[in-house]
């Protein structure tokens, strides 16, 4: 009687999932269904990427994303050409120690993966690698690459290296921002066109590449975003670059050694930097400019920067706090010119596209290691600038100068209080 009674149990709760799954697909839920790589490719496929299988590998995600379905790719090499995967909406790519190889036959701008107004999307682990220094000068190649009206989009435990454009570039439009966006954990080396130092025979970028190329992370246009626990290494340009971004967190990270500035945000509102170390890089280690408004930089370390530490003109409504700004300027700007670059940080005001009126800054509780070639640890220019407040920070080193200079330093815009 009592395996009667259990068979029957059985068989309601399979009658009852039979019903909620069609009860759902009739609502429109989605299927999360898991696919493989391998079901669409050939038997006996070759691992080492000796051979591409690019249409079979699109057709996979294709299929995944019509049934919104999870798609595992097998451990192996996929060997791509520059036009790389097409990303689709409701898709989730699992790649772990996947590794997608980008030709050395590349010749023209691409892009490993890319996908425009997408939504509900994953991109998680996997390694995307290419060719710089093989590739010709002016061939802008990506890791990823999305456009438009993007939304609810995450990446993550990726390593993308070796590429002559952004390793992510997420680019929104005035009128549509690109929103919910999330890069966590991501190592990205050795990147970008060559971008050269503004007092150098070969400054500025490399012909065929644009502003967009700039960055191992580019985004522009893009609100309500986190960037947390990564590295951003050896760019051959920026570390990063955010532009007219809004309502974003930059957290955990680490700059190292790009050729011009670490962190990076124009025209910018209410973004937070906090806990990064951002160290070696060529130009700035953080720049806040062009009417940037209402940010946050906090409880970082910015270390031997080769010019600033913090360049911040032409802003609105800064909070520069418990930070350590560590021998920054350590960089000549060259024979016939004067240290004015050679600061921990620099305030000022410059021809800005915005109109911003550089005022609203708190710079305080934060140390300041210094050395002697530099200009100041602090520098201001008083003339275009009201209402700055520098307080409560520790001077270590052979120069603790707070320098106010310009025709206005006298009117009380900029008040220096209890530092030591």
């Amino acid at each position: 009687m009592k395996k009667k009674y259990l068979l029957i149990t059985v068989l309601l709760l399979v009658l009852l999932f039979i019903c909620a799954n069609r009860s759902a697909e009739s609502q429109g839920v989605e299927d999360h269904s898991f696919l493989s790589v391998a079901e669409f490719l050939p038997d006996n496929y070759q691992k080492d990427g000796s051979v591409s299988y690019q249409e079979e590998v699109q057709n996979a995600m294709n299929a995944a994303a019509k049934n919104s379905s999870t798609l595992i790719f097998p451990p192996m090499i996929y060997s791509i050409d520059e036009n790389g995967f097409q990303l689709h909406s409701n898709l989730t790519l699992i790649m772990y120690n996947a590794v997608f190889q980008l030709r050395k036959e590349c010749e023209a701008d691409g892009q490993a993966f890319y996908g425009k107004d997408l939504h509900n999307v994953r991109i998680i682990g996997g390694e995307i690698c290419g060719h710089l220094g093989e590739w010709q000068v002016g061939i802008n190649i990506r890791g990823i690459y999305i456009t438009g009206s993007s939304k609810n989009i995450q990446i993550r435990d990726m390593y993308i290296h070796n590429l002559t454009s952004n390793a992510i570039g997420v680019f929104g439009a005035e009128d549509d921002y690109a929103t919910d966006i999330w890069v966590t954990d991501v190592i990205a080396e050795d990147g970008c066109n060559f971008y050269g130092d503004y007092l150098t025979k070969r400054a500025g970028p490399e012909k065929g590449s644009l502003r967009q190329d700039q960055g191992l992370i580019a985004f522009y246009y893009v609100e309500d975003f986190t960037v947390r626990g990564c590295r951003f290494e050896r760019s051959r340009s920026d570390g990063t670059h955010f532009y007219r971004c809004k309502n974003g967190q930059f957290v955990e990270n680490k700059v190292y050694s790009a050729q011009m500035g670490g962190y990076f945000l124009e025209t910018c509102e209410k973004v937070s930097a906090s806990d990064n170390i951002i160290r070696d890089n060529g130009s700035r280690g953080v720049t806040i400019e062009r009417g940037s408004r209402h940010c946050l930089l906090h409880a970082n370390i910015v270390a031997n920067s080769g010019r600033e530490g913090l360049w911040a003109p032409s802003c609105e409504g800064l909070i520069i706090t418990g930070n350590i700004f560590d021998r920054n300027g350590r960089k000549e700007n060259g024979p016939n010119a004067t240290n004015i670059w050679n600061a921990n940080i620099t305030i000022n005001e410059t021809d800005d596209p915005t109109n911003t009126f550089t005022q609203d800054y708190i710079v305080s509780d934060n140390i300041f290691y210094t050395s002697d070639n530099q200009v100041a640890a602090i520098r201001i220019d008083a003339s275009k600038t009201k209402n700055i407040v520098i307080k409560d920070n520790q001077f270590r080193g052979e120069n603790d100068l707070i320098k106010v200079e310009g025709e206005d330093k006298d009117k009380g815009n900029v008040r220096v209080i209890d530092n030591y």
